[in-house]
């Protein structure tokens, strides 16, 4: 008996290993992150959470491409855009770091 045209195969363990390996990690690296932010309360910092953010999206991403909800080309554009929102915040934190820019907008 042939599988249903609509069903997709079942997920490598590898794969699935992988993407439940880099989910936690990212995941963890947004909480501290985020504890950082919250001892800090630059804008700087706050941009680094949302790189960190986007880098965990990214697994969500993989995730729902893995398992059929999107499809390769919603899943290559949503990466693609993630990366670049991930580059431009890092950018932006190096660039107000350097400039000592307070969450206010008020320079420190």
């Amino acid at each position: 008996m042939l599988p249903a045209a609509h069903a997709l195969p079942p997920p490598d363990p590898v794969v699935l290993a992988t993407h439940l390996l880099a989910g936690v990690g990212s995941g963890l690296l947004l909480v501290f992150g985020v504890a950082a932010f919250s001892r800090r309360a630059s804008r700087s910092y706050l941009l680094v959470v949302f790189a960190l953010a986007a880098l965990a999206a990214r697994t969500g991403v993989s995730a729902l491409a893995m398992f059929g909800p999107l499809g390769p080309g919603v899943h290559h554009f949503a990466e693609h855009a993630l990366d670049a929102l991930l580059a431009t915040c890092l950018l932006a934190a190096v660039y107000y770091a350097r400039r000592g820019v307070a969450l206010g907008g008020e320079e420190a």
